[in-house]
């Protein structure tokens, strides 16, 4: 707030209230000198005195008014010193509230600015919150899918060992020796005994393969409707896939294709097998042979 500037107004008014009195008493004087000269029939001499009494008493009011205009100068002096003082104080005063104000001015913009940086701050950590719970989620996915990898490498250890198993329990004096052009596998084999007997093929991707999709359900169903291998061994043969789960690209990718044949009959002596296949990518092929139980001779 502002102070209201002083004025001197009063100072004007105690002046004209000084002088009026003093004219007052010039008008009286001068009546009553009237009335004494117009009514009193007195000697020349009484008239005379009583001039000079007058005129006593005039120089007595002249120097009493003297006297006040002086004092009334003083009164006034004094009064414009202060008024001047006092408007110097209301100055000083008035600088000290513009001072104030702009301090408060200046603290409430330093206040704006906290509150901004605390939202910023709160922001940032609403962010960080955020990125937190994802990071623990992928670490949840990843504990989940070093679990999967885990049994799957259990599941192919026991598998690599049934193979030892069957291997080791092949008839004596079977050979295989394979061979292929662009689509063809041939086989070659020498059987010592007739016997009945189906090939497991893998086909293992030489360069990485995405299937870009990050379900399992949904990369199967996408591979199943458009195999990258096609094999028929007499027939068509349905394969099975091996897929693991890349943290590079956040989805599955192809690690092996797998068929199983119908069972074959080969008589003793020299044999000749022939699979075709068509792929749309390069594998390497494996061909190990599966004995079977039972009596039939096959399809192929």
């Amino acid at each position: 707030m502002t102070l209201p500037t002083n004025n001197n107004n009063f100072k004007k008014n105690s002046g004209v209230n000084v002088w009026l009195v003093a004219i007052a008493i010039v008008l009286v004087t001068t009546l009553i000198n009237w009335l004494l000269v117009t009514n009193l029939a007195a000697p020349k001499t009484v008239y005379a005195a009583d001039i000079n009494k007058i005129n006593n008493s005039m120089s007595h009011v002249n120097d009493s008014t003297t006297s006040l205009n002086n004092f009334t100068n003083y009164e006034n002096t004094r009064i414009d010193t202060l008024s001047d003082d006092t408007q110097n104080q209301f100055d000083d005063v008035n600088n000290s509230i513009t001072d104030s104000n702009n301090k408060i001015s200046q603290t409430k913009a330093d206040l704006a600015g906290v509150k901004t940086q605390a939202n910023n701050l709160k922001t940032q950590t609403d962010s960080l919150k955020t990125q937190t719970d994802t990071l623990g989620t992928q670490a949840t996915q990843l504990g989940s899918q070093l679990t999967t990898v885990s049994q799957k490498a259990d599941s192919t250890k026991t598998s690599l060992d049934t193979l030892t198993t069957k291997v080791a329990g092949l008839a004596p004096g079977l050979q295989i020796t394979p061979s292929w052009s662009s689509g063809y596998i041939t086989l070659t084999i020498n059987s010592d005994v007739a016997q009945t007997i189906a090939f497991k093929l893998d086909f293992r991707p030489t360069s990485d393969m995405p299937t870009s999709v990050n379900t399992m359900d949904a990369a199967l169903a996408a591979l199943y409707a458009a195999p990258p291998v096609a094999l028929t061994a007499g027939s068509a043969v349905r394969g099975d896939y091996t897929l693991y789960w890349s943290t590079t690209d956040s989805t599955y990718h192809i690690g092996d294709i797998s068929f199983i044949t119908m069972g074959t009959a080969l008589s003793a002596g020299s044999n000749t097998k022939t699979i075709t296949y068509s792929t749309s990518g390069s594998f390497e092929i494996l061909i190990t042979p599966v004995y079977l139980t039972g009596t039939s001779t096959g399809s192929w």
